[in-house]
């Protein structure tokens, strides 16, 4: 498996029924790609909080199921497989929360030179809906150093 250095555009929208707009985020970060046959993995770093560091991300793509796993004080780890339930904790510096993650789209088309990863999933936090995601990231391959 050969390591590919990548450009990563992430833009990500929350939209919750009792809010008249919704919350967009969007950041360009450098990571890396492994990518062999039917499974992809990408690595990147993310800053939620201004006031904490940076955090590393693992995105894994395997047998049509996207596992993404966040470490650093807002931890947590969830998996998208088209129409099923995930179940899990989201770990936070004020505390821990029950997560619960619904997968409605799952598309990617990825390969040497990059690609697109779509995610849309319903986002329930202790017990009680929170928001509907829409996530997409685009990867482009850098020029090797």
């Amino acid at each position: 498996m050969v390591t590919i250095p990548v450009l990563i555009s992430i833009s990500s929208n929350a939209h919750r029924d009792e809010v008249a707009e919704d919350e967009t985020m969007t950041m360009l970060t450098s990571g890396e790609m492994d990518i062999e046959d039917e499974l992809a993995v990408i690595r990147y770093e993310e800053t939620i909080d201004e006031s904490a560091p940076s955090q590393k991300v693992e995105v894994r793509i395997e047998n049509e199921c996207l596992t993404m796993a966040r470490g650093g004080v807002y931890s947590t780890q969830m998996v998208f497989r088209m129409g099923g339930r995930y179940e899990g904790m989201y770990h936070t510096p004020y505390g821990d929360m029950e997560l619960a993650v619904y997968c409605t789209k799952l598309r990617y088309d990825l390969d040497e030179n990059g690609g697109c990863i779509e995610l849309s999933y319903q986002l329930d936090l202790n017990g009680k809906f929170a928001a509907m995601h829409d996530m997409q990231l685009r990867l482009v391959r850098q020029n090797d150093a």
